[in-house]
């Protein structure tokens, strides 16, 4: 809920120490009609409203314009004053206490009144019987005029708690009835009919009808000539609603300790005069009013009754008039009006007329305002339109003039000289002035970045096409040299590479724990089983045609390393050394092969750490490997395990021959059911429909941190991507293909290379165990 907390001010605090029960007053009223400003703005058709009046001159409105609207006049609609019975009127009062509904327990007590409003001497009491407010009182001997107070707990409807005491007062007659309810409404208006009685000599009937529509006119209430001791704030009438709007108004974000010098300083204030004339506090409630959700102003009442009375329109009529506004209904839709309440916190910002509420207009309204003035209205035919005033230059767009920014400016001369931007051209870039120009999403925009020629490095891209992985081999634990890859029982089988290129994939990716077993000092020397083992593999791989991607996998000590680098940043600084080092020794192994065979991935997953330190050891590493293998193409990749968004966060070289890989498993509580993750989880349609965005957001940050001379961006690679069986427990067969085929449309519909997770042995992800899984085979060979 929006709060914002003010206090009282002193001279609420000091006429808190009048005491409300003096009804009489010795000042006097020279008039019977009502001191009351009249609302300003008041638009036909609304039933919150019902004064009629001239607008002030506003250019948004009209000048002097008169609404007509029936005015609510101050109607006596109670029966005419009779005398008392002899012996008093005996009967039954019934009715509720409320501001919010008082608790059961609370006090009620009807003291008699003298015809002079004095009291007699004589009352009778009761209690409230539950949390509604209810109470029933007997009474016998009773004038024609009581006092009828509710004491005791209530309940706070803007903050729930019920905690403070509060004493309500309501000035009956015997005759009106033997519903009798106690309310905010009769609060106030209980010292104004007494004075009109006393000093103007009117009738109770004249004066409580006088009374009641000065109350709502102070509140900006149309007067539904309903009683007040009849209304409750959870009723179902239009003149409940407004007792619910007054009680939540008069609550605002006073504390609940508080409320009582607040109801009896307003009443006060409206009683010698029949104004509310304390224009600080309105301003201060109209700020308090403009803040409010209405679904959150009546949450605790709808704890109580859950259909209330409608209030939404006559709580917001209360601001909007404050505000200087006036309605807001559907012959005004659009239309702009400053605030010109001095008193708030809100005075000169402009409001517009949206729906059946006042909003702050946003810059955009403002600008429109102001280029209409100039320029006329922004029509079709000015569409795309620059025109200049005053050193702004404003553009005609949508029917709305705005002020030009510079990339509609850009946009606007680089069509002019190259062409607009189209889905045709999209990602081109041109040469502009002393930069450059990216097409993207229909406009040309200012590249920060500078082009680079990807040729090579898209040209490998092509080449490792469509793939998968050898995982949970070479990058296991538990042994060392020439057979490690067996570590996790996962040996790499001879026949795997033939059976891959039998499929139709173009390549394979082989992680690597290259760390495992080289030495701990420099130079940090590979363990010569491990580099001819998976120099082995890769001759198989390369003699079924098979491109290899290798890297480095698990490195899980230069990653911790990383991630402490501000506790030990020596450890880091070591072990990155340790890294550098090995990869010296890979990037001349590898270099032994040609560049159209191998590509060298330089750090797989890397996590949690801060992203200078990926950047460092990416780019740490990847001069390395250009100083000692000068033809590869090296891949990247960004921090949170790899994640394609990380494209904006990563330091790549200006460097043509090179990819950025990610890995998308979204999402991963279908991905990987089993890994982290409940068994269970459904595929569902939107898992699907989300992709082509995720896709092309991943493309679009790609086009503007790494474009290409010749248009486009730098090569891309999903380096892995699958689902998990979760011990059969989990996604069928028929899901993970459906999930498989979407993300590999995905990727390729923005040429992407692609390295499925994996082939065999991999917890779950297989696509091969004995053989291919039929569902996934299928998917595959529509793009191998």
């Amino acid at each position: 809920m929006n709060i914002r907390k003010f206090s009282l001010p002193a001279a609420i605090l000091s006429a808190a120490l009048l005491p409300m029960s003096a009804l009489v007053a010795c000042s006097d009223d020279s008039s019977n009609s009502s001191a009351v400003d009249e609302p300003i703005g008041d638009i036909p058709g609304n039933p919150d409203i019902g004064d009629g009046t001239v607008i002030p001159s506003n250019p948004d409105i009209g000048d002097g314009q008169i609404i007509e609207v029936p005015e609510a006049k101050d109607t006596t609609f109670l029966a005419p004053d009779e005398p008392a019975p002899e012996g008093g009127y005996t009967g039954t009062l019934t009715g509720v206490c409320e501001k919010g509904p008082l608790k059961a327990g609370s006090d009620v007590k009807l003291t008699f009144l003298d015809d002079a409003l004095s009291p007699t001497g004589k009352s009778v009491s009761a209690k409230v019987a539950d949390d509604y407010g209810k109470y029933t009182l007997q009474y016998t001997g009773m004038t024609s005029y009581a006092m009828l107070e509710a004491t005791g707990a209530f309940l706070n409807d803007i903050m729930g708690d019920a905690s403070a005491s509060i004493t309500l007062k309501s000035l009956i007659r015997a005759i009106d009835g033997e519903t009798a309810n106690v309310n905010v409404m009769t609060h106030l208006e209980a010292p104004r009919i007494a004075y009109l009685m006393k000093e103007n000599g009117m009738s109770y009937a004249e004066a409580q009808g006088k009374a009641e529509s000065e109350v709502l006119k102070a509140f900006h209430m149309k007067n539904f000539t309903v009683s007040a001791r009849n209304l409750s704030v959870l009723g179902a009438t239009e003149a409940d609603g407004n007792l619910l709007a007054m009680s939540l108004l008069l609550q605002s974000e006073y504390a609940s300790a508080e409320m009582q010098t607040v109801l009896d300083y307003v009443a006060a204030d409206i009683e010698k005069d029949g104004s509310w004339d304390d224009a600080t506090i309105r301003a201060k409630i109209a700020d308090w009013a403009y803040l409010q959700k209405m679904d959150e102003l009546s949450y605790y009442l709808e704890n109580i009754s859950p259909a209330l009375p409608s209030f939404d329109q006559k709580f917001r009529t209360f601001w909007f008039q404050e505000f200087g506004l006036g309605v807001c209904d559907s012959t005004i839709q659009g239309k702009l009006v400053e605030n010109s309440n001095q008193l708030s916190a809100y005075h000169g910002n402009t409001f517009v007329c949206a729906d059946t509420t006042w909003r702050i207009a946003s810059a955009s309204a403002l600008q429109n305002r102001e280029g209409t003035a100039l320029f006329g209205e922004c029509t079709d035919a000015l569409e795309g339109t620059v025109k200049e005033a005053d050193g702004k230059k404003f553009i005609c767009k949508k029917s709305s003039w705005k002020y030009a920014s510079d990339t509609e400016l850009l946009d606007i001369a680089v069509t002019a000289a190259n062409g607009a931007c189209t889905s045709a051209n999209n990602g081109s870039v041109v040469k502009h002035e002393s930069g450059y120009a990216l097409c993207q999403n229909s406009t040309w925009k200012k590249l920060n970045a500078t082009p680079v020629d990807y040729s090579k490095g898209r040209a490998m891209n092509k080449k490792l096409g469509a793939g998968i992985n050898l995982g949970n081999a070479w990058e296991s634990k538990g042994q060392k040299g020439s057979s490690a890859d067996c570590g996790w029982g996962n040996c790499i089988k001879d026949e795997y590479f033939k059976i891959i290129k039998d499929a139709g994939f173009q390549s394979v990716r082989l992680p690597v724990r290259w760390n495992y077993d080289a030495e701990q000092n420099a130079p940090y020397t590979l363990d010569n089983g491990r580099l001819s083992g998976v120099k082995a593999d890769i001759d198989l791989a390369l003699a079924q045609g098979l491109v290899v991607i290798v890297n480095f996998h698990h490195y899980e000590e230069l990653n911790n390393y990383a991630v402490n680098y501000d506790r030990n940043p020596s450890g880091y600084e070591n072990e990155k050394k340790r890294f550098l080092g090995m990869w010296e020794q890979v990037a001349k192994a590898m270099n032994a092969y040609a560049d159209d065979q191998v590509v060298l991935e330089i750090l797989n997953e890397p996590h949690d750490m801060k992203n200078k330190q990926v950047d460092d050891l990416m780019m740490s590493a990847y001069e390395v490997i250009r100083k000692n293998a000068p033809g590869k193409t090296i891949m990247f990749e960004g921090n949170g395990y790899s994640k394609f968004a990380q494209i904006s966060n990563v330091q790549l070289p200006a460097d043509g021959n090179i990819i950025f890989t990610g890995h998308y498993y979204e999402p991963f509580s279908f991905t990987h059911q089993g890994h982290g993750y409940d068994c269970g989880t459904r595929l569902k349609d939107s898992d699907i429909s989300k992709m082509p965005n995720q896709f092309k957001a991943y493309v679009d940050s790609a086009l503007v941190h790494y474009p290409d001379i010749n248009g486009g961006h730098i090569p891309m690679n999903m380096g892995e991507f699958g689902v998990s069986t979760c011990s059969g427990n989990g996604p069928t067969s028929e899901e993970r293909a459906k999930w498989t085929d979407a993300a590999i449309k995905a990727a390729e519909s923005y040429d992407m290379s692609w390295h499925y997770w994996g082939l065999t042995g991999v917890g779950g992800f297989e696509a091969y165990s004995g053989s291919w899984n039929s569902n996934l085979l299928n998917v595959f060979k529509k793009y191998l």
